[in-house]
């Protein structure tokens, strides 16, 4: 049996909440060579941002300064999602 890496890693999800809509902050990893900060308004998924980190270290900072930023705001933390693979090959 062959074992493949998947392409993707979600590290770190969080969904923020105010009033009716949902914000989603994630870390995806890309086989340990890159790492993108990904804010997706879940109202508006054309209106995503994804910035590309090549040190895990400075996505986590990245994620974190967004996340500040949506509480400044009134966002509130609604959900934190564990690590999952995302587009493994079976």
């Amino acid at each position: 049996m062959k074992n493949v890496k998947p392409e993707f890693m979600r590290v770190l999800r969080w969904d923020f909440r105010r009033n009716n809509q949902v914000i989603t902050c994630e870390i995806d990893a890309e086989g340990g060579r890159a790492y993108d900060v990904c804010v997706v308004p879940h109202w508006d998924v054309s209106a995503s941002a994804i910035e590309r980190f090549d040190a895990s270290y400075r996505a986590f900072e990245r994620h974190a300064e967004v996340a500040r930023q949506l509480r400044e705001a009134g966002w509130v933390r609604a959900e934190f999602h564990t690590p999952y693979s995302v587009g493994a090959a079976a």
